[in-house]
This record gives C-alpha cells, structure tokens and sequence, in this order.
C-alpha cells in the first residue's frame, strides 16, 4: 500500500510540474482560439451589426441558429487542433483546460449577444454579456478540468504497463501481456473495495453500537432521575 501511495504522490507531483510552456500555450490559445472567435464575433456576429457598421450577420440563413452552430462546431475544431498539438507533445494535458474554458467562454459570450443585442437595455447589455461570459467560462474550466484528468489518468495507466513490462524484461522474467496487466490491475481495485466496503461496514457496527449503549445510558439516567422523584415525593411527604 505504501509504495501505491508513493507513486499515486509521485505522478500528482508530476503533473504539477509537467505543464505546458507558458508561452507555447499563450501563442497557441491566441492564435487557435481566440483569433478565430474575434473573426467570428466582428464578421457575422450580431453586435457588429449596427446603423454604423454592417457585417454578414444579416446575410445568414436563419442566422441565429447558423451562427451558434458555427460557434459550437468551432469548439470542437479548436479541441481538435489541441488534441494534434498533445499528440505532438507540443502541449501537455493542462492545455484542454485553457482550450475549452477559453473557447465555450468567447461561445457563450457570442451567441448569448444575439438576444441580449434585441433587449435595447443600454450600457447593461455589457454587464449581461460579461455575466454570462464568466458562467461560460466556468462551465468550460470544469468540463476542461474533468477531461485533462482522463487524459492524464490513461497516460498514468499506460506509463504503468510500460514500466511492469519494462522491469520484467530487465529481471529475464517472462513478459506480461497487456491484458494481464490490465487483469491484475482490475483484480487489486476489486481487492481494494472489498477492503473498504469491510471498513466500511466495520465503522457502521462500531456506530451503532455507540448510539445503542448511548441510548441505552439515557435510559437508565432518566429511569434514575424519576426514581429519585419518587423518593423525594415520599420523603417530602413523611
């Protein structure tokens, strides 16, 4: 238990330290993501168009639904370029963290304009916007944040295969397969919840037992307490 532990300590230090360069990251998001939502936002997004300025906006076909489409579907393409970027080891796996928060916070901002730009409210269609940029950007920084886990986990997982494969052909012991690994791996997580449903359990005996000799103290205090009433109403009556 103590060296899974240790390694469990090992890789989350890891990956505090294995993080993407900041620069590589900042170029990337700016040019992948946030470009390409300012191309979208000032050509065919509808704040853009005004009596001052027209853009293309008017030009789509139903437009509010193309343009949220376009949106959407730009996520998925700035995820994409990410994931080639990952593959390449040009990013690590913080990088889908910035990648989605970035992208779904510029798509909420754009595609919640197109009502928010017909309420004719003034300088509050700023705040509004703003508003549901930041809950866009929430959202996205925690499905962000679940995906870099997953991807950092099925790394872990695959370092781990790597290394039992790689210290059994080091010891001339015969070579796992990956199944077997995969196995023995699925055996240990069984063995570990058993042993924590049996924890579990044991904690919930030892409760109850608690709460019942507790209970059962009460009882005999408050028999005593009505005991002693009964004595003092005799005696006060003697």
């Amino acid at each position: 238990m103590s060296e899974i532990k240790n390694l469990d300590w090992k890789k989350t230090r890891e990956f505090d330290l294995e993080r993407t360069n900041v620069w590589i990251s900042f170029t990337f998001e700016i040019i992948a993501v946030v470009l390409p939502y300012v191309a979208i936002w000032i050509l065919i997004g509808s704040s853009w168009n005004t009596e001052k300025f027209h853009n293309y906006y008017d030009d789509l076909p139903v437009k509010e639904f193309l343009l949220t489409m376009i949106c959407i579907v730009y996520v998925i393409i700035a995820l994409g370029f990410n994931l080639i970027t990952y593959l390449l080891k040009w990013q690590k796996e913080d990088s889908f963290t910035f990648t989605t928060a970035i992208a779904l916070c510029l798509t909420g901002f754009v595609t919640n304009s197109i009502w928010i730009d017909k309420l004719s409210i003034g300088g509050f269609a700023i705040f509004l916007k703003l508003i549901f940029l930041v809950v866009f950007a929430l959202i996205g920084i925690f499905i962000g944040t679940l995906g870099t886990m997953l991807i950092r986990n099925f790394r872990f997982k695959i370092e781990e295969e790597d290394q039992i494969l790689l210290e059994a052909y080091k010891n001339g012991e015969e070579i796992p397969s990956v199944k077997k690994i995969r196995l023995d791996r699925a055996e240990k997580f069984r063995i570990k919840k058993e042993q924590e449903i049996e924890e579990l359990n044991k904690f919930k005996e030892e409760l109850n037992e608690k709460i019942a000799i507790e209970l059962k103290n009460k009882k005999h205090v408050k028999l005593d307490e009505k005991e002693n009433k009964k004595r003092n109403k005799k005696n006060n009556k003697k």
